[in-house]
């Protein structure tokens, strides 16, 4: 039966286009601007409120955040008091046997009443009974106890990493900080949730992303440590094909060494595109450097004060780059992790090498992240047809520490996204949750103000990277359904478009830019379904 969404504020994104009406069959758009047609039609009233298309997040960790909710949350914890008191807070609540694992992550020590790292003996005073192992907020560093150190065996005999590191004291002990892929030393020893709790946590957590107007989802889930790649999968398949699926979720294939790369060619047939309407496979994602907070970021030139770190680029640049030929010829898109300017320049060095090798009419070669940049990479961006997936949202927490570690020069270069539109490059937008939240809201305020969620500092960090409402909104409608090739059934509401969209509380597009963040989504439509109501 068709139904007709009339009454409303409607922008479409198609261009500044806005339109009063929706007429949706089966899933799609039939008209806009129209009547109630002639025979059965449901008709339903959207009260003028504002209507957008269904926000479309182009890169996060779905099933990280999902897990996460297991774990211990140390998000906005001012000091390692809190660390101490949440953890014994969850040991009681839980239950916690000696002996078991205990897992916890969000912490940042940048924002911390007194900045100071974690250590091992920390962890040891908050869990001594308990292996365990905290990650940061940016997912590339961990800090760890003694029992788990020494269950992971890299205690007393520590490894040499190339892609990684152990940091030690002044009498070689470890410290309890694992670097990049140093971590996972504790992780691969974790015990492994099963297909069914995966199949769970999909179900159970799908419903926030609703509440927030997502209704596509880019998710990189093999980057959860404690499932295994074939249960991630299936738990996915199997949901779709019990039709419980609420948002369409892309997966983005990390595949992070030849032989996990080799051993996905050879045993699953999806490669780019494939699947449903609800589940399909997305892009090829590396992780080659770590993250600005953590200090490693691959940079051309050393942090500020610590003239011996470039950060950790995590790859020999043969073997980067040999990944990324075997998934490009193998029918994988690439969308490659990168916050340094020297990662950006080995990721862009290597898609002009396979382009010029492999060519192919449009590969829409993607970076994750682009934050560290200069006017000269953006140059080559913008040559290359290379597209960026940004998170405005990063800002909130990096303009504390970016110019200390960068210096003013190179952040007047970065965070550049109204520089990147002037120069045509395609952008999009995303979250890297649980790194942040992935409410697009959010998103759109830090866009539009340049500001914090508390409207800090006045007039914006970076005033002249601010965007329109139009633009930041594209970030995360038309923007991203690039990103997926999918910029004829997503990111607008057009006739032959999915009738994906989301009711505003309020219209964005006329408030003064501070009143931004306090818009809610009320109502969440997946092909002209109620999904989510406030």
């Amino acid at each position: 039966m068709k139904t007709l969404f009339r009454n409303g504020s409607i922008h479409n994104m198609n261009g500044t286009e806005v339109v009063h009406s929706l007429l949706v069959e089966d899933g799609r758009i039939l008209d806009v601007n129209c009547d109630v047609p002639a025979g059965e039609c449901q008709v339903v009233d959207l009260h003028g409120k504002t209507v957008l298309p269904g926000f479309h997040d182009s890169h996060e960790h779905f099933l990280c955040y999902a897990t996460d909710k297991e774990k211990i949350n140390f998000f906005g914890i001012r000091s390692l008091e809190e660390m101490a008191e949440r953890t014994r807070r969850y040991i009681a609540d839980r239950g916690i046997k000696k002996g078991e694992w205990i897992q916890g992550g969000g912490w940042n020590e940048n924002e911390f009443d007194v900045p100071v790292l974690p250590s091992r003996q920390d962890l040891d005073k908050f869990c001594p009974d308990n292996p365990a192992i905290f990650t940061r907020t940016c997912c590339s560093v961990a800090v760890a106890n003694t029992a788990a150190l020494k269950a992971a065996g890299i205690f007393d005999d520590i490894p040499t990493l190339q892609d990684g590191h152990i940091v030690v004291d002044e009498n070689g002990v470890p410290t309890g900080m694992l670097h990049e892929r140093a971590r996972h030393l504790v992780y691969d020893i974790l015990t492994k949730y099963t297909k069914e709790q995966m199949k769970q946590f999909i179900l159970d957590y799908q419903k926030d992303l609703l509440s927030t107007g997502l209704t596509t989802v880019q998710t990189d889930d093999f980057k959860l440590w404690d499932a295994t790649i074939d249960d991630i999968l299936a738990a996915y398949e199997e949901l779709d094909k019990e039709g419980k699926l609420n948002v369409r979720f892309i997966q983005q294939l990390r595949l992070i060494t030849d032989a996990q790369l080799e051993d996905y060619l050879h045993r699953h047939s999806g490669r780019t595109g494939d699947g449903s309407e609800f589940f399909k496979i997305g892009a090829f994602k590396l992780l080659p450097d770590g993250s600005l907070g953590g200090k490693t970021a691959a940079l051309r030139e050393p942090y500020e004060g610590d003239p011996e770190n470039k950060g950790i680029f995590v790859y020999d640049e043969k073997v980067f780059y040999d990944l990324l030929e075997k998934a490009y010829r193998n029918g994988l898109q690439l969308a490659i992790h990168a916050i340094g300017d020297y990662t950006m320049d080995v990721i862009l060095d290597c898609y002009e090498k396979i382009a010029a090798k492999y060519p192919k009419p449009d590969p829409r070669f993607r970076i994750i992240h682009c934050q560290i940049t200069s006017e000269d990479i953006l140059d080559r961006f913008a040559r290359n047809g290379v597209l960026a997936d940004i998170q405005p949202l990063f800002i909130r927490a990096d303009m504390e520490i970016a110019e200390e570690l960068l210096g003013k020069e190179r952040v007047s270069t970065s965070y550049a996204w109204k520089t990147m539109l002037d120069k045509g490059i395609h952008v999009s937008g995303s979250s890297d949750a649980p790194v942040e939240s992935f409410d697009p809201i959010l998103a759109i305020h830090c866009a539009v103000t340049s500001q914090n969620l508390d409207g800090q500092p006045a007039g914006g960090w970076l005033p002249q990277q601010k965007l329109t409402v139009q633009e930041a909104v594209a970030l995360y409608t038309t923007g991203s359904a690039y990103t997926s090739y999918e910029e004829n059934v997503k990111g607008k509401l057009c006739p032959g478009y999915l009738a994906d969209f989301i009711v505003l509380s309020q219209d964005i597009f006329s408030i003064p830019e501070n009143e931004i963040v306090n818009t809610k989504v009320e109502q969440t439509y997946l092909g002209g379904k109620l999904v989510y109501s406030r």
